[in-house]
C-alpha cells in the first residue's frame, strides 16, 4: 500500500524542485499576449501539465525507495525522509556489519575500536555521503546502526532527503548477506 503522506511530500519536494520551469514558461506567455480568457486557459493547462510531470517524478523516487527497502525488512514511511535514520540489529549481527562495512566501495573514513565504529557511507554515486555510527551493546550484544544526512547531493529533489535511508537500507542488506 502506498504511503499517501511520504507521496504528497515527495510531490512537494518535486514541484519545488521543478517550479522555475513552469513559472518562466508561464511568465513568458503573460509578456506575449494580452490579457485574455485563451492566456488564462494556458497559465492553468502549464501548470496542470507541469502538477502531473511533477508527479510523475515523485512516484518515480517512491518507487526507488521501495525497490531499496525491499527485503530488508524496512517500512516505506514518510519517516523515510527524516536527515536521521537508525536500526537496531540482532545480536551477533555486529560483526557482519563492521567487515561489510570495511570490506564496501560505499564506506571511507572508518575510524573505531570494539564497541563503536564511525565511517561515511555515500548512498549514491557521487561525492555525497551521510555520517554513519555502528554501536554494539556489550550487554545484549545487539547492534545499532546511526546514519545521519549531514550533505545536500545533487539529483531529484525528493532524494536529497532520503540519502539516509537509502543508505540505511545498503547497510541493512550488508548485515542480512555477510
Amino acid at each position: 500500500m502506498v504511503d499517501r503522506r511520504l507521496l504528497w511530500r515527495l510531490w512537494l519536494a518535486t514541484v519545488s524542485g521543478f517550479a522555475p520551469l513552469p513559472a518562466t514558461v508561464c511568465l513568458g506567455d503573460v509578456v506575449d499576449g494580452d490579457a485574455s480568457r485563451s492566456l488564462a486557459e494556458d497559465l492553468v493547462g502549464t501548470l496542470l501539465v507541469w502538477a502531473v510531470f511533477s508527479l510523475l517524478a515523485a512516484l518515480h523516487v517512491y518507487a526507488a525507495l521501495v525497490r531499496r527497502a525491499r527485503g530488508t525488512g524496512i517500512p516505506v514511511t514518510v519517516d523515510a525522509l527524516r536527515a536521521t535514520q537508525e536500526r537496531a540489529f540482532p545480536a551477533g549481527e555486529a560483526e557482519r556489519l563492521r567487515a561489510g562495512i570495511a570490506a564496501s566501495e560505499r564506506a571511507y573514513d572508518v575510524t573505531g575500536g570494539v564497541g563503536a565504529w564511525d565511517f561515511r557511507w555515500r548512498p549514491f554515486r557521487g561525492r555525497h555521503a551521510v555520517t554513519g555510527s555502528l554501536t554494539v551493546d556489550r550487554s545484549s550484544g545487539e547492534a545499532r546502526i546511526l546514519l545521519r544526512a549531514d550533505q545536500g547531493p545533487t539529483g531529484m529533489p525528493g532524494q536529497r532527503a532520503a540519502s539516509a535511508f537509502v543508505a540505511l537500507c545498503q547497510v541493512a542488506r550488508l548485515g542480512e548477506t555477510g
